[in-house]
């Protein structure tokens, strides 16, 4: 099935979770799409699209959710499609919430798998501001990687069925 992963990645955990997606398809036809290189890919010759962002204070970047509202009702309400977010908020709840502001309600129902998938603090790449807040919010100085390996599989595994 041709497949395209489209996915928008601040600082590289998103690419990540979506190469290891891609690589759990076992799947030679997949395209790898990065909305920050194009915001308006051509989806239509595609049978599944696979999208997914990061998070940032409870929702999924502008940008991301624009595309998404922008293609919701003329393209994926017509093909297999897989919903996935990155992010730290350990809550279920939360993870549930986040998926409600990030993607539109028809696109969520619509979703043959969604899923939230971890994330990643890195300090290394974070500007003095993000560093302040992360240490405010979150409670820790230095890196930390939470991917939820687990997740991703049952993820791949409901888009395959």
């Amino acid at each position: 099935m041709k497949t395209a992963i489209v996915y928008l990645s601040k600082y590289g955990t998103t690419k990540k979770v979506a190469d290891m997606i891609k690589e759990r398809l076992m799947d030679d036809d997949v395209t790898m799409i990065d909305l920050s290189v194009d915001i308006s890919p051509d989806l239509s010759s595609y049978e599944r699209i696979i999208v997914g962002s990061s998070v940032y204070v409870g929702s999924a970047k502008k940008k991301f959710r624009e595309f998404c509202l922008k293609n919701h009702v003329s393209l994926f309400a017509v093909k297999e499609v897989g919903l996935f977010l990155c992010g730290m908020e350990p809550d279920e709840i939360k993870q549930k919430e986040e998926m409600v502001r990030s993607f539109p309600e028809e696109l969520l129902r619509h979703s043959k798998a969604r899923g939230f998938m971890g994330g990643e603090i890195q300090f290394e790449k974070m500007n003095m501001l993000e560093k302040f807040a992360v240490k405010k919010i979150m409670k820790t100085t230095s890196s930390v990687s939470n991917i939820n390996e687990q997740e991703i599989n049952h993820f791949v595994q409901k888009m395959l069925s």
